[in-house]
C-alpha cells in the first residue's frame, strides 16, 4: 500500500535531516510497503520498496536494485530513513536512479534459524521483486547491504551468491572472525541454535565460506566500513567492529585480491555514521559496477 499521511510526513522529515546531513537538492521518489505469501516462512512477509522519481511499472525502462537488510531487532522500516539519501544522490547524478527494497526479520541474522529467513530471501523475495517491478535483472545490476546484524547478512549472501550480487556495502558489519561474544544476540536469538551451537554458526561464517567463493570466481565489489567509536566489547578488543572488519578486508583484499575497500572513520554504531558511509559506498558502486553507471538503462526488461 502506499504510505498514509503521516508515513508521508515522517518520510518528508527524514528527507530533510539527509539533507542537513548531506547536501543535496530533494527529488520526489516514494516509499510503499507491499509484502508477498512467504511458501519457505509459510505466512505473509513485508517489505518496503524505494522507486525512483519518475518510475513507471508499464514503461520500458529498467533500474537496478539495491537489497537492504535491517540490523539486529530491527524491521523493514528501518532503511526508510536512508531512502531520502537515494533522491539526493540521484538528483545530484552521483548514481543512476534505482529501486531499494528492505524486508524485515526482527533478529535473525539474516539465516535459515529459528525461521528460514536466508531461504525465504531467494526463493520468495527476490523472484517476487525481479518478476513485479521493473528491475534489470543482472548481476552487475545489483548491490546487497546492510548494518550491523544486517551487514553479517549481506557479506554472507554476496559470498554464497555471488553470481547475483555485483556489490556489497557493510555497515558496522557484525562480524567474528571465529565465535561471536556472549553478549551477541547471534548467541541469545535461537538464530544459531537453542542453545546456541558453536558448529552451526561456524558453518556460517565467512572464513568457512569464503574458499567456496573464491572458487566461484564470480567477485564482488565489498565496501567495508565501521566507527572507531562502536561498542566497546567487554569480553575483549578482538571482538570490536572496527577491529573484526580490518581482519575481513585482510582474507579479502590482502590474501585473495578481491576488489574491496575498507574504512574506519570517526563515529559510534548509529545512522550518524552509516548515512555518509552509504553514500561514500554507493558512489563507489556507481563508478565501478557497470549496471549502476548512469544513463544506460534504456532496455527493455527481458
Amino acid at each position: 500500500m502506499i504510505l498514509n499521511t503521516t508515513q508521508k510526513i515522517y518520510r518528508s522529515l527524514l528527507a530533510l535531516l539527509t539533507l542537513l546531513m548531506l547536501g543535496g537538492s530533494l527529488s520526489a521518489g516514494s516509499i510503499k510497503t507491499d509484502g508477498i505469501r512467504s511458501v519457505v516462512l509459510k505466512r505473509n512477509w513485508d517489505f518496503h520498496v524505494y522507486l525512483p522519481d519518475g518510475y513507471d511499472p508499464s514503461g520500458d525502462r529498467t533500474y537496478p536494485v539495491i537489497y537492504c537488510l535491517h540490523g539486529s531487532g530491527g524491521n523493514e522500516q528501518d532503511w526508510d530513513r536512508a531512502f531520502p539519501l537515494l533522491d539526493t544522490l540521484i538528483s545530484q547524478g552521483l548514481i543512476p536512479p534505482v529501486i531499494a527494497v528492505a524486508p524485515g526479520s526482527k533478529t535473525s541474522w539474516w539465516v535459515d534459524g529459528v525461521e528460514k529467513f536466508e531461504s525465504a530471501f531467494f526463493q520468495d523475495l527476490v523472484p517476487y521483486v525481479e518478476k513485479n517491478y521493473r528491475i534489470t535483472g543482472q548481476k552487475e545490476s545489483r548491490i546487497i547491504t546492510g548494518f550491523s546484524m544486517g551487514g553479517y547478512g549481506a557479506l554472507r549472501y554476496a559470498l554464497i551468491h555471488p553470481e547475483l550480487f555485483g556489490g556489497a556495502i557493510l555497515l558496522s558489519p557484525a562480524l567474528y572472525s571465529e565465535l561471536p561474544p556472549l553478549g551477541s544476540s547471534a548467541r541469545s536469538s535461537g538464530a544459531f541454535g537453542k542453545p546456541f551451537s558453536e558448529k552451526n554458526w561456524q558453518e556460517r561464517n565467512y572464513p568457512q565460506i569464503i574458499d567456496q567463493y573464491r572458487s566461484a570466481q564470480s567477485p564482488v565489489t565489498i565496501f567495508i566500513a565501521a566507527g572507531d567509536d562502536d561498542w566497546n566489547e567487554p569480553e575483549g578488543s578482538e571482538y570490536n567492529m572496527e577491529y573484526q572488519t580490518v581482519i575481513l578486508y585482510q582474507a579479502l583484499n590482502k590474501k585473495m585480491a578481491n576488489p574491496s575497500e575498507l574504512r574506519i572513520v570517526n563515529g559510534g554504531h548509529d545512522w550518524k555514521l552509516w548515512l555518509p558511509l552509504f553514500k561514500e559506498g554507493l558512489i563507489l558502486s556507481s563508478r565501478q559496477l557497470t549496471g549502476f553507471r548512469t544513463g544506460i538503462h534504456t532496455q527493455l526488461k527481458q
